[in-house]
């Protein structure tokens, strides 16, 4: 199963190394910030986009998905595309549409499903999608993904301890947006520090840690690795464009 990380990037991201949060995992776009839309096309991955799983409405981790939307319908795209998302979304489709902002509306082109729930769940592909409340500044939603035997959790933003050490992933992908020294701050803005996803990653049994999310402090990278793998030591810190085999 191939996971490409579009955008690694938090919110507070300076510059373009990083682009805000996405990724693509087996079909199944993971949050759509900013860019989203033009690194499908780079990496020759837009047309494989089955579906789309929203954690919450912060703008870097869904305003990338007005241009995506934009460019199926540009594309000419044709078969269905589910959108799994918090509470919200819809209304903000529909004010973009009226003001005809994606063009045409996708759902005259295309078979276009919104899930928009508190506790949705969706089978987009291969995948089940459970979503999964987390302690975020507003309401976000982790995803508990399954597919072929294979498990995985994405948290979107989360404080921890969260609601996801109950269950159990062999993937986990965590946001890391703080290094361990800026912990309190972490809290505050509902963020995680490296640390606290290698704690989160073990309770949930994994075997594998992907740390995303990552803020534009200074040495946050270095820091950031060296914690994350001292408390779980197969984790990788994800850069953008990289593909890996989970």
């Amino acid at each position: 199963m191939d996971l490409t990380f579009l955008g690694t990037g938090a919110g507070n991201f300076r510059g373009s190394r990083r682009h805000p949060c996405s990724a693509l995992l087996g079909g199944l776009l993971l949050d759509c910030g900013a860019g989203t839309a033009a690194r499908l096309h780079d990496a020759g991955l837009f047309d494989r986009v089955d579906g789309v799983a929203i954690t919450h409405l912060h703008s870097d981790h869904l305003s990338g998905l007005f241009d995506l939307l934009m460019h199926t319908v540009i594309a000419g795209r044709t078969k269905p595309l589910t959108i799994v998302a918090p509470p919200g979304l819809t209304a903000i489709l529909a004010a973009l549409n009226s003001a005809r902002a994606l063009v045409r509306d996708p759902a005259e082109q295309y078979d276009l499903k919104v899930v928009e729930a508190l506790l949705p769940t969706a089978t987009i592909g291969s995948w089940a999608v459970r979503g999964v409340p987390l302690d975020h500044s507003v309401y976000n939603l982790g995803y508990h993904l399954a597919a072929d035997g294979l498990t995985v959790f994405y948290t979107g933003d989360t404080r921890e301890p969260s609601a996801a050490a109950d269950l159990r992933a062999d993937v986990v992908i965590h946001e890391s947006t703080y290094a361990d020294r800026y912990r309190e701050r972490a809290r505050e803005f509902g963020h995680s520090t490296a640390s606290q996803a290698a704690t989160a990653a073990s309770a949930m049994r994994a075997r594998r840690l992907f740390l995303t999310h990552l803020g534009s402090l200074p040495d946050t990278d270095a820091e950031v690795l060296r914690e994350v793998r001292a408390g779980f030591p197969d984790s990788e810190v994800a850069e953008d464009t990289r593909r890996y085999d989970v």
